[in-house]
């Protein structure tokens, strides 16, 4: 009864952001479980349509990135090894792709998307790009409000820190100090208050937790 009880809230709190989404222009939908959401991606993104996939774990863990191969689309990551030139080009062809896939930080309740970026490339792939942003979010992403985002999303760094092997000061703290050193991967927030104009965008909020 208890599991029901959390999934049946999670459906009334993801249904109701979906709406504060769709008042600021983005195209939204809750679905219960990664399943769905796998689901869904298959349907929205076209067979043939190239496809960037920046460093999102939640697109990784629900296994979209080897469906959409599976199926025969063009796949652009930056994830795995290879060098800084090459790093640096799939990060373009990420952005330049006919369909960004991608999650978010932070979501707040009144349909706010937070984002926070050490290259810049994931933010500006949102902010910018030729085709469809796709955005699939976990429940765990939810915030109350604003301050409440970008605290969750500068949370988020201390695990993507550490699976990136980075000395950073929030992972030696064990909380953000919003540190400017080297290792630092808080460099650039991106707060969308409303869809950009000339992009299409589609929000999958999931009622499980995924990602950080």
């Amino acid at each position: 009864m208890a599991n029901e009880n959390v999934t049946k809230a999670n459906e009334i709190v993801g249904n109701t952001v979906v709406k504060a989404l769709e008042r600021r222009g983005f195209e939204a939908e809750y679905v219960p479980t990664g399943a769905d959401a796998l689901k869904r991606i298959l349907e929205i993104v076209p067979e043939g349509a190239s496809v960037g996939i920046p460093g999102t774990v939640t697109v990784r863990e629900i296994g979209a990135l080897d469906a959409l191969k599976a199926r025969g689309n063009t796949i652009y990551q930056h994830w795995g090894p290879m060098s800084v030139e090459e790093r640096r080009l799939a990060r373009d062809k990420e952005n330049g792709a006919d369909v960004f896939l991608t999650s978010a930080n932070a979501l707040t309740r009144d349909g706010r998307i937070i984002n926070i970026d050490g290259t810049g490339n994931r933010v500006a792939g949102m902010a910018w790009g030729n085709g469809l942003v796709l955005f699939v979010i976990g429940i765990n992403k939810l915030a109350f409000g604003l301050e409440d985002g970008i605290e969750r999303a500068r949370s988020a760094t201390i695990p993507n820190a550490i699976r990136q092997n980075e000395p950073s000061a929030c992972v030696k703290a064990g909380k953000c100090v919003k540190c400017l050193d080297e290792a630092s991967m808080c460099r650039a927030i991106l707060i969308l208050e409303q869809a950009v104009k000339g992009r299409k965008y589609h929000v999958i909020i999931v009622g499980e937790n995924l990602g950080y």
